[in-house]
């Protein structure tokens, strides 16, 4: 089970939080770059994934965060990271994921990182 939803923060309410819960997984995958354009075409230039609830990402899922990076950079945008943990995390850094994202431990720094 997966479930998304959006948040604006920052001083200015100019960053955009996704918070991702559950698996992303080859089912959920689709529904998560959608809702990376449907920021994009909204004028979002400024991404959080919020990874606190996420338990579990497949490869798959791994290569639509480099898709979503790789879209939000075209469009003159960045995402980062947040709150990756416990399986989430091994993942990533088994993959070199961290060497694309900056990933922070905390929202309140990933939101001063973008400058909120």
């Amino acid at each position: 089970m997966s479930d998304f939803y959006y948040e604006e923060c920052g001083r200015q309410g100019d960053i955009v939080r996704v918070v991702l819960s559950g698996k992303i997984d080859s089912f959920h995958c689709d529904y998560l770059f959608q809702c990376v354009e449907r920021q994009i075409a909204d004028g979002c230039k400024k991404l959080i994934l919020d990874c606190k609830d996420l338990e579990y990402i497949s490869s798959l899922g791994m290569a639509m965060l480099v898709r979503a990076h790789a879209r939000m950079k075209k469009h003159g945008g960045d995402v980062k990271i947040t709150g990756l943990r416990g399986v989430a995390a091994a993942a990533v850094r088994l993959v070199n994921l961290d060497r694309i994202f900056e990933i922070y431990p905390t929202l309140e720094e990933t939101v001063a990182a973008h400058g909120g």
